[in-house]
């Protein structure tokens, strides 16, 4: 493994939140295991503690391993199929390619020095065993840590059995035996609770009847804010001698049932009927969608708010900082699974479908939103829902007659799949659902060009051109021509990709002729003038591109929309680079990839920086291309595949590498790219974004314009909304020196106020940039 030399921190490993009970003894078998097997699983009764002796075990490691520690969690996974998934976009890794998560995910891991911790593997187990499967064979250097409830009996799996806390009895009350106590006495004293010493041995008999079990002993101290350590002993030896009679052959499993029914007692009936009901939510859920959800049948939506502080009070609910300063409240599986056992089948299914009614109208709200200045906070707020947006399509897959609204939901959701990097579990939805239900009705339609958006994406050409061709046989059957136009859109994308560019130009400008007289614009829709755009670059028509490019700036600068526009500056970089204006490109690609970065959009900083690194090889600049081909050289591994496997563009791609590999020489290009090997994709582009552009080696003419070359770089970033602290951190300036620079280019061109320079900087004639 790596030396622990000082080196930025890697993984996502969470920082603790409440103090670690010492198992230190565990945590040292542990990390043996780990030291002389590959893949250890934790196993033990739910409850025990797995999940925090591993992320334990995953901190005290982590630096020891040069690609880190990484958690992913599998609580809310509950199909074996998207456990791959869940393993690679935990790792970053978008599959755009139709070879399958499975390859993509070998080859990135295939060199890596890394931890994975996969927790809560019991209810996905065949899913786990095909991920550790591939990961295990693919990286000699990588080991697993997974949690689950039995083995996953994976060839050389060393299973490590969780035992429960030590209890005193009287016989065995050293250093160990007090651990339980430990834990209780520091959980009360978060709840405001401190034991005195006239309380040890009724806490130590607390301890013994909950079998040193850490959650039942933490749900017991929470009830500390409420009652005595004696009244809580009396409380749960009530419910032992009420279920003496009643227990299994596994005792704990008893004992943690035991703890929740007595935790459910002393509930009131409204916060009992909230518990239950919130056991629908997969992951985390924020006060709007509980309120929307579990509200009604003698519970109101005005109730619920005062009745979630209760839960937190009771630690039910835990809660957790959400997007954009939100809270967001969360039962622990165990807690969750206990509620959901209360439920009736028929309550279970009213409830999952307004689950589902509250996801739809979300994402059918981000679809119509993203169009506009607030993208990222719709990124942040629909990432946050992942988990809950994952169980309404599982419940619209396998229940009858929900198919239609899952076409709604997975079609709603394209600006999910596209813009923040998950076109591969996208099209595993789409395609699933597609599959259930051919009715011609409009969500098919819808479904099947964003079906067909991501397979031409994944180079699945032929899958991408029978979805669009039959979003275009639904639409004429519909009479539908907004749907009409998506088609021609997605079926212009395809001809592009398959080399018949005459066709393409004629599918898109059609479908932008027609999307551009809609008293509503949309992002999808602009996305046919931007391929237009693409289109008419590779026929080399580049004024004709570029005036498509103007006119997706403009658009997107009056809504205040950056995505989109991110795109448009692609085109506008491409048409210049192609025209032999590389300095032109420069700016409007390195602007593009300042937009990206704050997206998830990998395949759009793949394609951006592409572009920007052939510019830098036709100024001369060949070292600095160099350093973008290693990125490049990683982001298209994670991607899976380059260019979107368009020929033309993989030629210049070629042409351009070797030429910067001829200036340099082997050794020196060898250099460069290796520059870039300890960043991660982003550290390595901002710093090429943020890098002051060197003069071409060939003559050109001076910029022409209101501006020079900084206070036309500062007026981009204000362009795209950034703070002034941003704006200093692109440009490597300070803070004061950005603000200067800002009221100085608001004087000058005499500009009131800072959103004037978005609509200005997009309505530039080409000479003027």
């Amino acid at each position: 493994m790596a030396s622990r030399t000082a080196r930025r921190r890697v993984g996502n490993l969470p920082a603790e939140r409440t103090s670690f009970v010492d198992r230190r003894q565990e945590c040292v078998d542990v990390r043996q295991a780990l030291s002389s097997a590959r893949m250890v699983t934790l196993t033990g009764v739910g409850g025990v503690g797995k999940t925090r002796l591993a992320l334990r075990v995953a901190a005290q490691l982590g630096r020891s391993y040069r690609d880190g520690g990484w958690l992913v969690e599998l609580a809310e996974v509950h199909d074996d199929d998207l456990v791959v998934h869940t393993v690679a976009q935990t790792l970053g890794i978008q599959d755009w390619s139709a070879r399958g998560v499975e390859h993509v995910l070998a080859d990135y891991v295939s060199d890596k020095e890394i931890l994975v911790v996969l927790d809560n593997c019991e209810q996905v187990l065949d899913g786990c065993v095909k991920a550790c499967a591939v990961l295990l064979d693919a990286a000699p250097e990588l080991r697993i840590l997974a949690t689950s409830r039995q083995p996953l009996e994976v060839y050389g799996e060393h299973v490590v059995v969780v035992s429960t806390l030590p209890v005193p009895d009287g016989h065995h009350n050293g250093a160990d035996a007090g651990n339980s106590v430990r834990l209780f006495a520091e959980r009360a004293s978060a709840a405001g609770f401190q034991p005195a010493a006239a309380d040890s041995g009724a806490v130590a008999q607390l301890c013994r009847e909950l079998d040193g079990i850490p959650l039942a002993i933490e749900l017991a101290a929470a009830r500390t804010r409420f009652l005595s350590v004696d009244e809580l002993l009396a409380r749960i030896g009530d419910r032992f001698q009420l279920l003496a009679g009643n227990r299994s052959a596994l005792p704990r499993h008893q004992t943690l049932r035991a703890t929740m029914d007595w935790s459910h007692e002393l509930c009131s009936a409204e916060e009992r009927l909230l518990w239950s009901r919130m056991s629908v939510f997969a992951g985390g859920v924020d006060l709007a969608a509980a309120e929307d959800v579990c509200s009604g049948s003698g519970l109101g939506a005005e109730a619920v708010l005062e009745l979630m502080a209760a839960l937190v009070d009771k630690s039910i609910l835990t809660r957790e900082p959400g997007p954009a300063g939100t809270t967001r409240y969360r039962l622990l599986a165990t807690v969750r699974e206990y509620g959901r056992s209360l439920l009736a089948d028929d309550e279970r299914a009213q409830l999952r479908r307004r689950h589902r009614d509250h996801y739809l109208a979300l994402a059918e709200q981000g679809a119509r939103e993203w169009f506009g200045p607030d993208q990222l906070a719709w990124r942040a707020r629909i990432s946050a829902e992942h988990d809950n947006l994952r169980a309404a399509l599982e419940f619209c897959a396998t229940q009858p007659g929900q198919v239609q609204e899952g076409l709604r939901l997975a079609g709603g959701l394209w600006f999910y799949w596209t813009a923040c990097g998950l076109i591969a579990e996208g099209r595993q939805w789409l395609d699933r659902l597609l599959a259930l239900d051919t009715s011609p009705t409009a969500p098919r339609a819808t479904a099947l060009w964003v079906c067909s958006w991501l397979a031409s994406h994944q180079g699945d050409l032929e899958r991408g051109r029978a979805t669009a061709e039959g979003c275009s046989a639904v639409a004429e059957h519909l009479k539908d021509a907004g749907l009409a136009a998506f088609g021609l859109h997605l079926r212009g994308v395809d001809a592009m990709a398959e080399g018949h560019l005459e066709e393409a130009s004629s599918l898109t400008t059609r479908a932008w002729s027609y999307h551009r007289t809609r008293p509503k614009i949309t992002s999808p829709m602009v996305m046919s003038l931007v391929q237009s755009g693409l289109v008419a670059c590779l026929r080399g028509e580049t004024d004709r591109a570029t005036a498509y490019a103007q006119e997706c700036l403009q658009l997107t600068a009056k809504a205040g929309e950056l995505w989109t526009r991110s795109w448009g500056l692609v085109v506008r970089g491409l048409a210049s680079w192609m025209r032999g204006d590389a300095d032109d490109a420069v700016v409007h690609l390195r602007t593009s990839i300042g937009i990206k970065s704050r997206f998830n959009d990998l395949f759009g900083l793949g394609m951006a920086a592409e572009v920007l690194a052939w510019s830098h090889v036709s100024r001369g600049e060949h070292a600095r291309a160099a350093r973008l081909f290693g990125v490049l050289d990683r982001l298209w591994q994670l991607v899976g595949v380059p260019l979107m496997g368009a020929q033309q563009l993989l030629e210049y791609r070629s042409r351009a590498e070797e030429r910067a590999r001829a200036a340099l020489g082997d050794s020196a290009f060898g250099k460069a790219v290796a520059e870039t090997a300890n960043l991660s994709i982003l550290e390595g582009l901002a710093a090429a974004v943020r890098e002051k552009p060197q003069p071409s080696v060939a003559a050109r003419k001076p910029r022409q314009g209101p501006l020079t070359r900084r206070e036309f770089q500062v007026a981009e970033a204000i362009a795209q909304g950034l703070s002034n602290k941003e704006i200093a951190a692109r440009l490597v300036i300070s803070q004061r020196t950005a603000e200067a620079h800002v009221e100085h280019i608001l004087t000058k061109l005499d500009f009131g106020s800072r959103t004037q320079v978005a609509a200005w900087i997009a309505g530039l004639p080409e000479a003027a940039t």
